[in-house]
């Protein structure tokens, strides 16, 4: 990981920034009914001023909406949004996601999309995904929790949906159709289609997808939408297209992946080796994508052009580098996810964990009251107390990662270690660790990652 953060950033925010960040707190403390500052102190003092235009638009959305009103959401959450600069669009998408989900949900999804994450990391990548057009910013962010709530249902299906009990749905011939789902998700794994090993020349994790091993035929759309979801949220944000074949699913899911329910996660993406018909292929693929995301695509060809980006001791040797790892699968074993059958202790976190989430609000709450005042005293020390808070919810995490997330590979091999230690070189003695443990916590990626698509033929 470099040593410093880069602008936009936790630790490398400019005022106009930060306050941004303040402003997408307050939307959220305002649906969360949290006492605030009235809106106005948090704007942006140099942000251009529009009072008339957003009077008449308030009048002219609010008459828009009003048909539409659910009487469980805060009072405040229009008027807040209308002083953004909310459009008619964006205004309708917020009422849609906040009918689909309560906001019992929408918090409880938060909380768990941000796993040991720093909320802030969480919020800013959806602000630099909308390029700081918090209205926007906000509604993507709600968009994404209620996806991963409602459509994907992420932490009861793709998490805590373990690799050995896919295992055992292989291995249980008395369901014909489950098993074939374990075994072709697990297959997925076994031939080493995605993994993740080593860093870039940024400090960003290297996701090495082999398309050349992807046949479409080989897995149902469910099945590999189930093993995109798993490895994302196991080695967050690592995976990228299939681009051998013209099958485009799986492409399209990926894409909508990146640019609305991960934002801001890919460093880099290196299309290595290439066939001349991929150039027709990309001229379909891109005209999905964010003009962001295509600016971070880079075609390679050689092992020099890989190591403009990660070192030769980081490039494994079937790229050309001098790294000698070899993937090969771990095997899930029996006992590895034991603490999942404990309940009591998972719901006890889950508590404390709720309880830290709203002494976070609080803080937050805190803050952005005290931004406005002169002080900076005051303000260090608010922001000191705000951070002991989110360094307890990190804490939390990793108490209560092995009762609602199965066991990976990267756990197994080692790479994830107690207490979320990443080490893409572990010892003998960490692995030997890592198994005894069986459950360990896995290390959330801060930041964003660097992928290498091997697009062999």
């Amino acid at each position: 990981m470099a040593a410093t953060s880069s602008p936009g950033y936790v630790g490398n925010l400019s005022s106009d920034q930060e306050a941004k960040l303040r402003q997408i707190w307050s939307i959220i403390l305002t649906l969360n009914d949290i006492p605030q500052p009235e809106f106005q102190d948090v704007t942006l003092e140099n942000e251009e001023k529009r009072p008339r235009s957003i009077h008449r638009r308030s009048s002219s959305l609010t008459k828009t909406v009003s048909n539409t009103t659910n009487s469980n959401l805060p009072k405040d959450l229009d008027q807040t949004l209308l002083g953004l600069g909310i459009n008619g669009s964006e205004l309708k998408t917020v009422r849609d996601c906040l009918n689909q989900a309560s906001i019992d949900e929408i918090r409880r999804s938060l909380l768990s999309t941000a796993k040991q994450d720093h909320p802030d990391s969480l919020l800013l990548r959806f602000i630099r995904a909308r390029k700081w057009d918090v209205s926007k910013a906000f509604a993507m962010m709600l968009e994404a929790l209620v996806w991963r709530v409602k459509e994907q249902h992420v932490d009861g299906m793709i998490v805590s949906n373990s690799e050995l009990r896919a295992l055992k749905e292989e291995q249980d011939k008395s369901n014909p159709a489950k098993a074939k789902a374990g075994s072709t998700f697990l297959a997925q794994m076994r031939m080493g289609k995605c993994y993740v090993h080593g860093t870039d020349r940024a400090g960003r994790p290297i996701g090495i997808v082999k398309a050349r091993l992807h046949n479409p035929k080989a897995q149902s759309e469910e099945v590999i939408k189930r093993y995109i979801l798993h490895i994302i949220e196991s080695a967050r944000l690592v995976l990228v297209p299939p681009v051998e074949s013209v099958e485009y699913a799986p492409v399209k899911f990926l894409i909508d992946c990146f640019q609305a329910n991960y934002p801001e996660s890919l460093g880099v993406m290196l299309i290595h080796n290439a066939p001349w018909i991929f150039s027709g292929i990309w001229k379909i693929i891109k005209g999905w994508m964010d003009p962001v995301i295509v600016s971070k695509v880079d075609f390679t060809y050689t092992a020099a052009d890989l190591e403009k980006h990660i070192a030769p001791e980081q490039l494994v040797k079937e790229l050309g580098g001098k790294d000698q790892y070899e993937y090969k699968f771990i095997e899930p074993v029996e006992g590895e996810n034991e603490k999942m059958a404990d309940t009591v202790t998972r719901d006890a976190l889950l508590s404390e964990r709720e309880k830290i989430g709203e002494d976070l609000l609080k803080a937050t709450a805190e803050w952005i009251k005290v931004a406005k005042e002169d002080d900076r005293d005051k303000i260090a020390a608010v922001k000191e107390r705000r951070n002991d808070t989110i360094e307890q919810m990190r804490s939390n995490y990793w108490e209560l990662d092995p009762y609602v997330r199965g066991r990976g590979h990267l756990d197994r091999e080692g790479v994830i270690g107690v207490g979320g230690k990443i080490s893409f070189y572990p010892t003998a003695e960490s692995k030997i660790q890592a198994t005894e443990t069986k459950a360990v916590a896995v290390k959330y990626i801060a930041s964003t990652q660097a992928r290498v698509v091997d697009a062999q033929v």
